[in-house]
């Protein structure tokens, strides 16, 4: 296995020498064995009988085995290729196997870990069967993620494939025990790190995919599985053909971007073809890594011989001494595998027509004009400086933490470099080792060189290089509240922040079965819900008249697109556009012959945030849980800002009047899952229930920039109030519950909260048109506790007091199981749905909901002692 690295501009931004490439050594250091390793685990037979045979797992094991040691696919060597199937498929056997492959490889080796087979649960740990466990045992005898971390802790810059084909529903008789469905999240944190902190990039050039997730069965097709039968295609060729390959035609290679772009469309379409039902229709892969891996896995041997050909007529010409062996080295390079930059796309076509016979003359030339292209204009450079520069002065000055210049301009740098696929230079690597002692005017210079030494390059262009960079100096943060966000970015954003939208006002998905876009539900008042499109109905076209910014389209561009195999995000793409523009969609409904085709004008979209117990006819909500006792419902999901009468505190404004006319004896105020947002609406919200009390004191890095909010207007305190919260209620929601609790206004229920204490300032950065989101102040409710998990992470004190986040009152924290949070995320999940005509509304059932449940009848009980 060799892995060719195209060089840097910068050896030929001034001189015509030739581009850096290279034969790398993968592995290669102190002596040590290194090339692709394998190890590849088949279990489909069991010792114990109360799990049921996986006929295909040993046939898949051991055809994947026989692919990737084939000198035609892969070629690797048969002592670095481990295959275990039922009979020797224990769990210390696996494990050290995977040891072994771990310490067998190093730096830019392959590595690849496939298990196939059956798995359940311990508790809700995932866990593989191997040939020795047991159902009963399965805590002990199982192969768990726990067993896989030492090995994977000391993988540093292997490449790594973790392929999962593994059937985690039915197959258990486990008696009376009822198992629930694994958490998958524990393998991407074996691959990728531990993500809750969000403190690191995730490692880059690892591919995870589940073929088949646990909450879905596997497919048979023919003597295979489904998965093994479409990755088989993928890495024998397939995916290395339009419109999966990279580049301008296929280079020989299966790359791990193509490959998880095969797998991600060729397995929904093959369960659609062979499935029986409409769940096994949608089997569809989960893939995680694939924007971050840059590896190939296997030769395409359609194209292969044609590329050793020209590699070796380049050779041909080298020894004919035609050529010089330094430009034979960098052709070498360009031929092995398709570069992503279009300049070294034509210089690569350069070196083909050179190998196919072309004048070496012909080659010198064109590669001449290539480089000379590449020269980045001085104004160019400081451009991007002048861009760049302003957001590392804000966050020195301003960011919560102090954080000297050098250091967020040396994270800047770095992530420069690695989105430009290029290592750091050798003299800028040494200059930011060191770099609080960064002057200022030595960060320009080093800011100047980097960018006039990646050149022009389309992946840079305008303010790309900007963008990629102060994104750069944000991640070096290591605070997952801090982000910059590019114009399209910010767009997706503010949305969410804002609640308000440029679109047709429609939530869709894809419908795996039927290959379109289902429309969940309109949104109340939106051009859609106005047009009359359904909850239900699907989307299979979508026509265009006009672009982006209202102008119409030119008579040949493309104005019709199927949905066929698009995913959601390009289909949101192409339906939201500026206001009072036109957007066709055809859809097909249920019970209708003919499409119908709805021509909508978009317009901006304003997002519900208050829901009630359920709608009503004219799509309003009604409040009561409990009409006869006046027992109101609010589900808050999330904190908009104030605009006019629009935002969540009118609207929870308009829903407690509306209670509040037949009478309000008891409120539920539900903020489970509410991220937060804006801090004017949460303590306007607040006000509404404690008046003028404080509410909550907002700390900055100075003392001058303290302050502390307080209710501006009498509160109503009439009646009880429950707040349920869980782990996901974050933020404003943090705000709200800690308020009422320190006043005494409302008892606290549910699970501890997220525990994101701190304050972010959101402004325009004008210097790319992006915008910056940054942590400047941490909050502290009424009774000064500490909110934030991270410092109280950073704080031993804190820390040992467990104090982070807000608590359930004492007696009143109900935790749900994984079941149980499962089953009611389920029952939650479509309550704010718009159902069509003629079908029944979706009613909030505390029978359903053991936290709801217990809120109800706490304020019944104190509804009761009033009395």
């Amino acid at each position: 296995m060799r892995t060719w690295i195209l060089g840097a501009v910068a050896v030929i931004a001034t001189a015509v020498g030739p581009i850096r490439a290279g034969a790398a050594e993968p592995g290669a250091e102190n002596g040590k064995p290194h090339g692709p390793y394998a190890v590849i685990v088949g279990v489909g037979e069991f010792k114990d009988a109360a799990i049921q045979p996986r006929p295909t797992a040993d046939a898949d094991a051991k055809a994947l085995h026989t692919l990737l040691t084939d000198p035609k696919y892969l070629g690797i060597a048969a002592d670095r290729a481990k295959l275990l199937l039922s009979g020797d498929a224990t769990r210390e056997a696996v494990v050290k196997a995977v040891d072994a492959a771990v310490a067998g490889t190093g730096p830019d080796d392959l590595l690849i870990v496939a298990f196939f087979g059956r798995g359940t649960s311990a508790a809700d740990k995932p866990c593989f069967f191997t040939a020795d466990s047991t159902v009963k045992e399965r805590a002990k005898t199982t192969l768990q993620v726990s067993d896989l971390e030492p090995a994977f802790k000391k993988v540093k810059r292997q490449n790594v494939l973790f392929l999962m084909d593994v059937q985690y529903k039915g197959g258990v008789d486990a008696g009376k025990e009822k198992i629930v469905d694994p958490n998958v999240g524990d393998y991407v944190k074996l691959l990728f790190g531990d993500k809750d902190e969000e403190t690191a990039a995730a490692p880059p050039n690892r591919l995870l995919v589940f073929g088949n997730p646990p909450f879905q069965d596997t497919l048979t097709k023919g003597d295979h599985g489904l998965f093994y039968s479409v990755l088989a295609d993928a890495l024998t060729g397939k995916a290395d053909q339009p419109p999966f390959n990279e580049g301008y035609e296929p280079d020989g290679l299966v790359s791990a971007k193509e490959l998880s772009a095969y797998l991600e469309k060729e397995i929904p379409n093959g369960a659609r073809a062979i499935g029986k039902t409409d769940k096994e229709k949608e089997l569809t892969p989960i893939v995680g890594g694939a924007v971050t891996s840059k590896f190939w896995v296997t030769h395409n041997p359609a194209e292969t011989e044609k590329v050793k050909a020209r590699i070796d007529a380049i050779a041909a010409l080298v020894k004919g001494g035609k050529l010089a062996a330094d430009l034979a080295k960098e052709a070498d390079g360009l031929l092995f595998r398709m570069p992503k930059l279009k300049w070294q796309q034509e210089l690569r076509k350069g070196y083909q027509k050179l190998a196919d016979g072309g004048p070496v003359a012909d080659l010198e030339r064109a590669r001449k004009e290539l480089i000379a292209g590449l020269k980045l204009p001085a104004a160019d450079a400081e451009s991007y400086v002048k861009q760049v520069l302003p957001a590392v002065y804000e966050l020195n000055a301003k960011y919560i933490r102090p954080i000297t210049r050098g250091e967020l301009a040396a994270n800047g740098l770095r992530g420069l470099f690695l989105e430009a696929d290029e290592p750091v230079p050798a003299d800028i690597a040494d200059a930011i080792k060191a770099p609080k002692e960064l002057t200022e005017d030595r960060i320009k210079e080093l800011l100047t060189e980097a960018r006039t030494r990646l050149g022009k390059r389309e992946d840079l262009d305008g303010d790309k290089a900007a963008d990629v960079t102060v994104r750069a100096v944000f991640h070096g943060l290591n605070d997952p509240h801090s982000l910059y966000f590019d114009r399209e970015e910010w767009i997706s954003f503010s949305k969410q922040l804002e609640g308000r939208f440029p679109g047709v006002g429609i939530i869709i998905r894809r419908d795996a079965v039927r290959d379109g876009l289902l429309v969940v539900t309109p949104i109340k008042g939106s051009p859609a819900f106005r047009a009359g499109i359904y909850a239900g109905d699907l989307i299979t076209e979508v026509r265009l008249e006009v672009d982006k910014t209202g102008a119409p389209l030119p008579s040949d561009a493309k104005k019709v697109y199927s949905t066929k195999g698009m995913k959601t995000d390009d289909a949101v793409k192409l339906i939201t556009g500026r206001p009072e523009t036109p957007v066709t969609l055809i859809v097909e409904r249920e019970g209708e012959k003919e499409p119908r085709a709805f021509r909508i004008l978009r317009n901006y979209v304003m997002v519900e945030t208050v829901h009630g117990v359920a709608r009503k006819d004219n799509m309003e909500w009604s409040y009561y849980l409990d009409p006869d006792l006046k027992i109101g419902y609010i589900q808050i999901e999330s904190f908009l800002f104030t605009q006019g009468d629009l935002g969540t505190y009118p609207d929870l404004k308009k829903a407690l009047a509306q209670m509040k006319r037949p009478g309000l004896n008891g409120l539920v105020i539900d903020v489970r899952n509410n991220p937060g947002g804006s801090l004017q609406a949460v303590v306007e919200m607040c006000t509404l229930f404690v008046g003028k009390e404080d509410i909550v004191t907002i700390k900055g890095r100075s003392p001058s920039e303290n302050y502390t909010y307080r209710g501006e207007f009498d509160g109503d305190k009439s009646y009880p109030i429950v707040v349920l919260i869980n782990g996901n209620s974050a933020s404003a929601s943090e705000i709200l519950s800690a308020c009422l609790q320190d006043h005494g206004r409302a008892t606290v229920m549910g699970e501890r909260s997220y525990g994101k204490g701190s304050v972010q300032r959101v402004r325009p950065y004008n210097y790319t048109q992006g915008q910056m989101k940054y942590t400047d102040a941490r909050y502290y409710p009424p009774l000064g506790r500490n909110i934030d998990k991270i410092a109280a992470e950073q704080d031993p004190s804190l820390k040992q007091r467990d104090e982070w986040g807000v608590k359930p009152d004492t007696g009143f924290e109900i935790k749900l199981t994984r079941e149980e949070r499962a089953d009611w995320l389920e029952y939650s999940r479509d309550l704010a749905n718009i159902p069509p005509p003629g079908k029944k509304h979706p009613v909030v059932d505390p029978s359903k909901d053991k936290q709801l449940q217990k809120a109800i009848d706490h304020l019944k009980g104190l509804i009761k002692e009033r009395k």
